[in-house]
């Protein structure tokens, strides 16, 4: 609307903006209709060029057209792309999912599933676009997530504890099948690597902001588009790397060797240590050949040493670098990037439909008149995870 009037020195009204919008997109996007019955078409694309890469549908068949095909009505599609979940198996155990509202013609919600890489950067693995948040929209996700990363030991899910996830666990008998150290703080015993909140899922959503107002098949090619583009931009990053350690990581432990010149070590045993810090705190300080111990539990909770450890090491000519996990290391944040996405043919070359190949048509679900809310409420855990 300030366009306008700053160039052509007129003032439209709001609703007359709001369609030349919609308008204006149905022309980049494609109609909303029109890009439900092009879904299952992209996704043979998509998965023909890039392999390994997970697409689950539901909706009920409502009746079939003049060739055969079933008219499906639909409800749910959930993806995870091929490069992302190989791309998971060189990254910390740990699983962060949470929801936000689409805010296009039809309602909905995205429900995403993130990682973290070496550096603690966001690595998306799996969206899904469900009706709204509930337990049987949950339960779809997450079964399609578990099946899509495989078996993966002490594998940590955090989430926000929103009922339909808790309920959506329960049906798949998740929780009964792993000790409460995965899912429970109070058990928490270093599977978290340090993660408290669902910060990292919520910023993936504000990242995706944009795309979560575009047509169904829009948003599953802008996922597409907006992931490849990341992992190039990392890979990129990684074959700079040349330390043992992240850049990160290199840098905690430059910092934390400062503080620990001013600490005290009494050697008490051959990997036994007492520490203690500039506030005459003293920790007791175990050195073993493939971990460390301490006190004050950092390197059991975030899988690096403390200042207590670094000053323990220093004391027995050790390098503290040894006790830093392989989920840091510079070698695992470029596996991580390694794989490639490969680009998806124009429309014009999409795959014949077969008889059995669904036509989607839109949920009975159109949003409201009005704008919607685009921008989530902040809440009092909003903060920053440590490294």
């Amino acid at each position: 609307m300030d366009r306008i009037r700053a160039d052509h020195h007129y003032t439209i009204s709001y609703s007359k903006a709001h369609r030349a919008k919609w308008k204006a997109m149905e022309r980049i996007f494609g109609n909303w209709e029109e890009s439900y019955a092009e879904l299952p078409l992209y996704v043979d694309a998509l998965r023909r060029s890039n392999p390994g890469t997970n697409v689950f549908f539901e909706g009920p068949v409502i009746q079939e057209n003049n060739m055969g095909r079933p008219i499906r009505q639909f409800e749910r599609v959930f993806w995870a792309f091929g490069p992302a979940l190989e791309a998971f198996k060189h990254c910390r155990p740990l699983v962060c999912i949470d929801g936000t509202h689409l805010y296009g013609k039809y309602k909905g919600n995205l429900l995403i599933a993130t990682a973290c890489d070496a550096e603690n950067g966001l690595l998306p693995i799996a969206f899904a676009i469900v009706e709204s948040e509930n337990r049987s929209s949950w339960t779809f996700f997450l079964w399609n997530l578990f099946f899509s990363v495989g078996c993966i030991n002490n594998l940590c899910v955090i989430s926000d504890r929103h009922l339909g996830i808790i309920a959506g666990m329960k049906d798949i008998e998740w929780l009964d099948q792993v000790p409460p150290q995965t899912w429970a703080l109070c058990y928490d015993d270093g599977r978290r690597h340090g993660t408290m909140t669902t910060n990292r899922a919520e910023s993936m959503n504000s990242v995706l902001k944009g795309v979560r107002g575009l047509p169904v098949t829009a948003i599953l090619q802008q996922t597409f588009i907006r992931v490849s583009e990341y992992f190039y931009t990392r890979r990129e990053s990684a074959e700079s790397m040349s330390g043992e350690h992240v850049p990160s990581m290199q840098q905690h432990l430059e910092r934390t060797a400062h503080d620990a010149r001013a600490m005290l070590v009494r050697r008490l045993d051959r990997s036994e240590f007492n520490v203690q810090d500039k506030n005459a705190v003293m920790y007791t300080v175990f050195l073993y050949s493939d971990n460390a111990e301490c006190q004050c539990h950092v390197p059991k909770l975030f899988h690096y040493p403390c200042a207590h450890v670094i000053a323990a090491c220093g004391y027995a000519r050790i390098s503290p670098g040894r006790y830093v996990s392989h989920w840091l290391s510079s070698e695992s944040y470029r596996h991580t990037y390694e794989p490639r996405f490969h680009s998806v043919d124009d429309k014009s070359r999409w795959p014949i439909p077969t008889e059995n190949d669904p036509i989607f048509i839109p949920p009975n679900v159109r949003r409201q008149a009005g704008r919607p809310v685009s921008t989530r409420r902040r809440m009092h855990m909003d903060s920053r995870d440590p490294l």
